[in-house]
């Protein structure tokens, strides 16, 4: 396995010693912490197979134009 040094400073230090776990590496610790990025392209392309019924639909317009009215901002 390839490795990498990487500098950070003390505070970020602790604050990765303090939520690592007894016979856990710094990697395994930051890979447990850290989610890795949401992959918008793929997601796009895993729902965009998915074939949803008129109802379905209607019961999402329904639901996203009362969570507009509700909202304090508009």
């Amino acid at each position: 396995m390839a490795t990498k040094t990487i500098s950070i400073d003390i505070e970020a230090y602790k604050r990765l010693k303090q939520v690592k776990r007894e016979n856990e590496s710094f990697s395994q610790t930051i890979k447990r912490v850290i989610q890795p990025p949401f992959d918008l392209d793929a997601w796009l392309r895993r729902t965009e197979k998915i074939q949803l019924s008129k109802e379905a639909i209607a019961a999402i317009d329904q639901q996203i134009a009362g969570r507009r009215r509700r909202s304090p901002r508009r």
